[in-house]
């Protein structure tokens, strides 16, 4: 610090600032689990596109594809590409955020990796 240092009464201050909030204990596992949020909540936003807009790129991507494949030129298959790349996107991050998540199960004393078994003879 290129100022003054801090005055007693400050330091004093400061400590007791500090000290609480190392007792508190929500703050504390709040700031342990931390992480960035924004790519989850965009992710979110994307998976929340109603199955209309992808059911009217789809349709609309395969008609493009038609004319693209009928012309046989460069400038009739870029729009086809221009509307599939994002609508597959879409899709496979409506799948991926969808999805249902399976509770992990705790590990049974034993062998690491292997559950216990137990034989009946």
């Amino acid at each position: 610090m290129d100022g003054p240092g801090l005055s007693s009464r400050e330091r004093c201050i400061l400590a007791e600032i500090e000290g609480d909030l190392r007792a508190d204990r929500g703050l504390d596992r709040r700031l342990r689990t931390m992480r960035c949020v924004l790519p989850i909540r965009v992710l979110d936003s994307v998976a929340r596109v109603p199955a209309t807009v992808l059911v009217v790129m789809a349709s609309l991507s395969l008609g493009l594809l038609m004319v693209g494949a009928s012309v046989h030129t460069a400038a009739a298959l870029a729009p086809f590409a221009a509307i599939w790349l994002p609508s597959v996107l879409l899709l496979l991050v409506r799948l991926v955020r969808r999805r249902p998540r399976r509770p992990r199960r705790p590990r049974r004393a034993g062998r690491p990796g292997r559950p216990d078994r137990v034989d009946g003879g």
